[in-house]
């Protein structure tokens, strides 16, 4: 059994998505505006990609574009991508990506 993983970061929205590596793929994942305090996004293992559960003001699911594994490529490790969805333009967004240590 592997240490358990954890990270967290800031990114700046572009209204497209984002890859975010990490080196690990996560089993949850929180995307949260920081510029607005308006948006915030939950999403685990278990759930579809591009899903989320939005917690903000009124819990509500975002069926599309929201959280989803990266399986990284030649250039970029494994990580998590934000969608569209939440990747408002120019808005700084925290993230909070987590493994609980059972592989990679």
């Amino acid at each position: 059994m592997s240490a358990p993983n954890f990270k967290c970061g800031t990114v700046t929205g572009t209204g497209a998505a984002i890859n975010i590596s990490l080196g690990f793929v996560p089993d949850y994942v929180k995307v949260f505006n920081i510029t607005d305090a308006d948006q915030v996004d939950e999403w685990m293992t278990g759930m579809a990609a591009g899903t989320s559960i939005q917690t903000n003001t009124a819990v509500a699911t975002r069926a599309t574009n929201g959280i989803s594994t990266y399986a990284g490529d030649a250039s970029n490790p494994k990580g998590f991508t934000i969608g569209s969805g939440i990747s408002e333009s120019a808005k700084v967004l925290g993230w909070i990506a987590m493994r609980g240590g059972q592989g990679t």
